[in-house]
């Protein structure tokens, strides 16, 4: 199991915004400052200091031969940089540039190249947003662009080009050496198409003091926060009018029930709520290689880890011959799913089957959802999982969630409070195969069970 650092915050759960956007296909010209040919430098330099010199007196300096020396001045004159006359040479005024620009650094070139770009504005706050490979995903939270944004004028991309084209190479292109790039011209702006950009967010648990949940929206730089406050604000709002269920006791017990463990229980203190660091020493005093205990969404990336490292070491043991069936029972409320480490989770179970020894036909993925939550909230998990079913009223608790797969594994977790206003979601991992037949046993996943209903189905039996 984690061994978790309570003093320090921990994420407990993510989140994702489809957030509307228009595209623009910008052609433009950018200049970059190369450092020039060391020879052609040391020329450049010996006649910044003297104003004219004869190409002999030049030749001799530095040691070259005639048809050497004639080389290099030839191509320093072609590029305006020097000027001959008879047997003279001297700085050109293009030269002399050089040196006024660079100050005490050594000259440099200037190119101007070609640079097409890409740009995407979200339609909320009109910012550049980085993209990548921008599409709608049905179970993120949906945002909607704000009254008289939902279209861009092309002048406003081209202006919002120019005046941010340093920070589109930092934060869009990932340039490390912006400052080395000047924006030439803009030659063409092209609308584009409409999409979606994803952006993560997440949800993390502070124990210093009172126990209290902190959320962060987008990761930006210093000077970003104030130019997203429109975007933000949308997000805030949305995640507002969206919920976990309530924590009960009738959950824990349920709980307890599928996993025969008491110790959420048993480390309630005096107030009432669940204290954490109490309950996690319980369950390293009850250490098992087959159970793992975890803390926040069984989806986010230390929680997965785990399940698939237990799954793995027990699949080297010769465990769960059999094919895989995978049935998440979802918890009720309305937040559940709402982040694309749901679609990372269920994919990584795919591929494990695929390369389990009974894995030819991959794995069925089976959603089966609480009476609480709408046919039409369940369907935008379709393209995750192969199979839905929604349970009828009274079957299985609100604020338990169990992830089982037959003959494999149980992820069993239960929302519990540990403040006011501050609930958590925590639980257990088993392969212990006895645990997992247990848990099947008393959750009946079956299509043909009479308390649940087809929602949608792949028409197949088993993944190709």
């Amino acid at each position: 199991m984690n061994d978790f650092d309570l003093s320090e915050p921990t994420q407990v759960s993510s989140f994702g915004f489809n957030v509307p956007c228009r595209e623009f296909i910008i052609a433009a010209q950018v200049t970059r400052d190369k450092r020039m040919p060391m020879v052609d430098e040391f020329v450049l330099r010996a006649l910044n200091l003297c104003e004219s010199v004869s190409v002999s007196r030049l030749t001799r300096f530095f040691g070259f031969s005639q048809t050497e020396m004639e080389i290099v001045l030839a191509d320093l004159q072609a590029r305006s940089l020097i000027t001959l006359e008879g047997n003279e040479v001297s700085l050109h005024s293009t030269g002399k540039e050089l040196f006024r620009t660079a100050g005490d650094g050594p000259p440099v070139i200037t190119d101007v190249e070609s640079f097409p770009a890409r740009i995407w504005f979200d339609l909320i706050s009109k910012n550049m947003i980085r993209s990548r490979g921008l599409h709608n995903v049905k179970n993120l939270i949906g945002l909607t662009p704000s009254l008289g944004r939902a279209d861009i004028p092309e002048s406003f991309a081209r202006e919002a080009f120019h005046d941010n084209f340093r920070d589109y190479l930092r934060l869009i292109r990932h340039i490390k050496n912006p400052e080395a790039w000047g924006l030439y011209a803009i030659s063409d702006v092209a609308p584009g198409r409409f999409s979606y950009a994803q952006i993560s967010g997440k949800q993390s648990l502070v124990l210093r003091g009172q126990p209290k949940l902190e959320t962060s929206l987008i990761e930006t730089g210093a000077d970003r926060p104030q130019k997203l406050r429109l975007l933000t604000d949308a997000m805030s709002r949305a995640l507002e009018s969206i919920r976990d269920p309530d924590p009960t006791a009738a959950a824990r017990s349920e709980y307890a029930r599928l996993t025969y463990s008491t110790l959420i229980d048993d480390s309630i203190n005096a107030e009432g709520f669940v204290d954490l660091a109490a309950w996690l020493k319980r369950e390293q005093a009850h250490r098992d290689p087959d159970i793992a205990s975890f803390v926040g969404s069984p989806c986010l990336e230390r929680n997965r880890k785990n399940l698939t490292s237990l799954i793995a070491r027990n699949s080297e043991r010769g465990q769960s011959p059999q094919a895989w069936d995978l049935f998440w029972f979802r918890p009720g409320g309305t937040i559940w799913g709402l982040t694309e480490d749901l679609q990372t989770t269920v994919g990584e179970l795919k591929a494990m089957s695929r390369r389990s020894p009974s894995g030819e036909g991959g794995l069925v993925a089976t959603l089966i959802a609480p009476a609480s939550v709408s046919s039409d909230s369940v369907k935008r998990f379709d393209r995750i999982f192969d199979r839905g079913l929604g349970a009828r009223a009274g079957r299985g608790s609100l604020s338990v969630e169990v992830l089982l797969v037959l003959g494999v594994c149980a992820v069993v977790s239960v929302l519990v409070p540990l403040g006011n206003g501050v609930n958590v979601w925590i639980g257990r991992i088993t392969v212990n195969h006895s645990d997992v037949a247990r848990i099947a046993d008393r959750l009946r996943p079956d299509d043909l069970e009479p308390e649940l209903v087809s929602l949608w189905t792949e028409n197949r039996t088993r993944p190709r």
